[in-house]
């Protein structure tokens, strides 16, 4: 899991085809089968890597489907 105060992990440690973050994107959607629910802070990903592939992700993921926002407090 990669977020706050936590340094960037795997998933923003490589962008290159083929680097860990690509493998792990790539074995947890090819797993899905009738839906793909995904949790996560969009905002640390686009404040860590604005152009990378975690963030582009969830850019399309939100455009593809349904996204409800929740933010604490709420």
């Amino acid at each position: 899991v990669d977020a706050e105060p936590l340094v960037p992990g795997r998933l923003l440690s490589s962008a290159a085809p083929g680097s860990a973050a690509h493998n792990l994107v790539n074995v947890s959607i090819s797993r899905a089968r009738g839906k793909l629910i995904i949790v996560d802070d969009t905002g640390y990903f686009q404040r860590h890597e604005p152009d990378g592939l975690i963030a582009g992700l969830l850019h399309e993921a939100s455009a593809a489907g349904r996204a409800a926002v929740w933010t604490s407090g709420s």
